[in-house]
């Protein structure tokens, strides 16, 4: 692989000899959480928001993360400082653990990994597209790594060409599945309160945007979104991407709004300070 070093198990190892043992409830029950950041040219950009994140995910799990916070961060600089990447993602992943049964939680397993970036956030300048699934993730405020709802639906995201699945459920919308979903109707943006993840860069979104607009974070009415005048996402990878698309039907006017890319520059200018 193109990074040298990853951590496992506080032991720092080559990522092509990594292993766990397939008793590992995250393999076997789908039982881990995780977090994933930024390294922005050899700075992470909102890194105590994302640690507050990961532990918080663990409390709710009754995980336990092997490491405080100041050893977490030390771990995280040591890998950078090796792998010399500058421009990277890190992901953080904390298991349930080896289990005898194959069932019951153990002594959870962590690993970090140091991950070249496959894209820059800012890519999709041209918007993109959603399709749709009733579904409604299992305490939405943990960060699990259960995403088969929409990796199944990897052959209809293919045939429409879309790259997210955006979730509803009972008439409501929440969230996609690597990110928070916004609508902008008649100048004011509007997203989901409950019921999703809080990402972190829905966090600063809301915080610049309340500087340009109206925010109203709400409940989201299924048939709202097809009239809305814009929509967005929001994520650590992504930043702020126009939905152009959602199953098969164009939002606005087919092209990225005036005020998503808005509230996009200015979300960049925040960024690129913090």
């Amino acid at each position: 692989m193109p990074y040298a070093l990853c951590y496992i198990n506080n032991k720092f190892q080559s990522f092509s000899e990594a292993s766990i043992h397939p008793s590992d409830l995250g393999l076997q029950r789908g039982y881990a959480i995780f977090d994933y950041f930024l390294e922005i040219n050899g700075r992470i950009p909102f890194f105590d928001d994302y640690l507050d994140r990961f532990y918080t995910s663990a409390k709710l799990l009754n995980l336990e993360v092997p490491l405080n916070r100041e050893l977490l961060k030390e771990k995280i600089a040591y890998l950078l400082k090796e792998n010399k990447l500058m421009n990277s993602g890190i992901k953080l992943l904390l298991t349930g653990g080896y289990s005898e049964d194959l069932y019951s939680p153990s002594s959870p397993n962590f690993m970090i990994f140091n991950l070249h970036l496959h894209h820059k956030p800012t890519e999709f300048g041209e918007g993109v597209k959603l399709i749709m699934l009733d579904f409604q993730r299992h305490i939405p405020e943990v960060k699990t790594t259960f995403y088969l709802p929409s990796i199944a639906l990897f052959p209809k995201m293919k045939e429409y060409g879309a790259i997210e699945v955006l979730y509803h459920h009972n008439g409501l919308i929440s969230e996609t599945t690597r990110a928070n979903f916004f609508m902008i109707k008649n100048g004011v943006l509007i997203t989901a309160a409950s019921g999703v993840l809080k990402g972190i860069t829905r966090k600063y979104v809301v915080q610049v945007a309340r500087e340009m607009m109206p925010v109203e974070e709400r409940e989201v009415r299924l048939d709202e979104i097809w009239n809305c005048d814009e929509a967005f996402i929001t994520g650590t990878s992504k930043h702020v991407l126009p939905i152009v698309e959602i199953e098969g039907q164009t939002i606005g006017n087919g092209i990225p709004g005036i005020l998503t890319l808005a509230v996009s520059e200015a979300f960049e200018r925040f960024f690129g300070v913090k």
